[in-house]
């Protein structure tokens, strides 16, 4: 239980300061006066001021908040130089943008690191061996399994994932003829490929086979970005499949986050870390959309501004924000149903 509660606190903890600090940097290197800065909320628990900013740690150990000077437009400002209102559009947008960038760098010093360390599990595309089979898929329903290896596909030998692809691919609703090779006995498979709409080819339903890949220390660092930008596109395609009903929401919220941490944290902190990460990269792509409330809709009303050359109507800015907040509810509430849901099972 102890492991559990430090580790969910520890990963949201890690994720969120990351995500606070970089707001608190950008605003400071912009001369904008940080008035506090909390990792958690509530009632203060431990703190202390420097340099005209108070440093906290709240009691409640979940979320955190960069407070500037002037940063809302219905408080009471002063107009003076070092207010975040009075900075010019395209500061203000890179001071909400820092957040999210500082998300993004966590990832990939986390990755780069396991990479340096360890090493980064990698698709095996140069190899035709089967590391998953989607259930309910025509290749599970043949009989196929993980760690077969296909051999060749209408009499045609494959060499690599793309050769075996391109065929598959090719061959929507028509029956082919696959052998593998599992442990030493070759068996053949008759197999027909799913239409899947929208991308207009063939599928049955397998992934490649993954193996580790250790870099060298410049190498790791490139490994960092190239793995936290595969993850951020990954998520974009889905969002969009699931936005055209092509895939069913799976999305996770906090609890169910919350009990991945758990899960993955007895597995040991090479896991941890990875799915710290993870999430990392998914908070600092989640706050640049452009919904208003989180660091993107702050970020477009700025743009606005900048466009326009006058700031957005107060009254505008407060109905977009409410339903902005309304949508973040919805989202959240949606989410957390699926995560009860998941737990019931």
């Amino acid at each position: 239980m102890l492991l559990t509660i430090f580790s969910i606190v520890f990963t949201f903890g890690l994720v969120i300061f990351f995500h606070e600090l970089g707001h608190l940097i950008a605003a400071k290197r912009m001369g904008v006066r940080v008035e506090k800065f909390s990792l958690g909320f509530g009632p203060e628990w431990l703190g202390f001021t420097k340099g005209g900013t108070r440093y906290v740690v709240s009691l409640i150990p979940v979320g955190g908040y960069v407070k500037m000077a002037g940063e809302y437009p219905g408080e009471k400002r002063k107009g003076t130089p070092d207010e975040f209102l009075s900075q010019k559009w395209w500061r203000r947008i890179l001071i909400v943008a820092s957040g999210p960038a500082m998300n993004f760098i966590l990832a990939i010093v986390i990755f780069s690191l396991m990479a340096f360390f360890v090493g980064i599990m990698i698709p095996h595309y140069e190899s035709t061996e089967v590391g998953s089979v989607i259930p309910e898929m025509p290749a599970e329903k043949a009989g196929m399994l993980e760690r077969d290896k296909i051999i060749s596909i209408d009499g045609k030998e494959v060499s690599n994932w793309k050769e075996m692809a391109e065929i598959i691919h090719s061959k929507p609703g028509e029956e082919i003829s696959i052998k593998i090779l599992r442990a030493k006995e070759e068996i053949p498979l008759k197999i027909i490929p799913q239409y899947d709409e929208v991308r207009g080819v063939g599928l049955i339903g397998i992934g490649p086979a993954w193996h580790t890949r250790k870099y060298n220390f410049i190498s790791s660092l490139f490994a960092g970005f190239e793995q936290t930008a595969f993850l951020i596109v990954l998520t974009l395609k889905y969002i969009w499949l699931m936005l055209l009903g092509a895939v069913k929401p799976a999305v996770a919220g906090p609890i169910g986050i919350a009990q991945m941490v758990a899960q993955v944290a007895r597995t040991g902190i090479y896991q941890l870390f990875s799915l710290i990460a993870i999430i990392s990269a998914g908070i600092g792509l989640f706050n640049l959309f452009p919904i208003p409330l989180l660091d993107g809709g702050h970020a477009m009303f700025y743009l606005v501004e900048g466009i326009t050359g006058k700031p957005l109507d107060e009254n505008k800015m407060k109905i977009a924000q409410t339903i902005g907040a309304a949508i973040i509810i919805f989202l959240l509430v949606l989410v957390t149903y699926q995560d009860i849901l998941r737990l019931r099972r």
